[in-house]
């Protein structure tokens, strides 16, 4: 997936954060050329950090992608 399907609640791996371990996506701004996004790692042990990417950014989609047999 690419960061601008990102949606806050959504578990996604990336190489470069967190070392590549799910983080939980908190919140997602898209704007200029750019989607800002704020992430926390999955089980919220370490502070939340905040990251501007590409649009075209790829992240893995590890959980949040179908609830109740509807995407979210």
């Amino acid at each position: 997936m690419t960061a601008v399907d990102l949606q806050a609640g959504y578990l996604v791996s990336c190489p470069t954060w967190e070392d590549g371990r799910p983080v939980r996506i908190l919140s997602v701004h898209p704007g200029q050329g750019q989607v800002a996004v704020r992430y926390q790692d999955a089980r919220a042990h370490r502070p939340a950090h905040i990251t501007s990417v590409e649009p075209g950014f790829e992240l893995d989609l590890v959980s949040g992608g179908c609830q109740a047999g509807r995407l979210r």
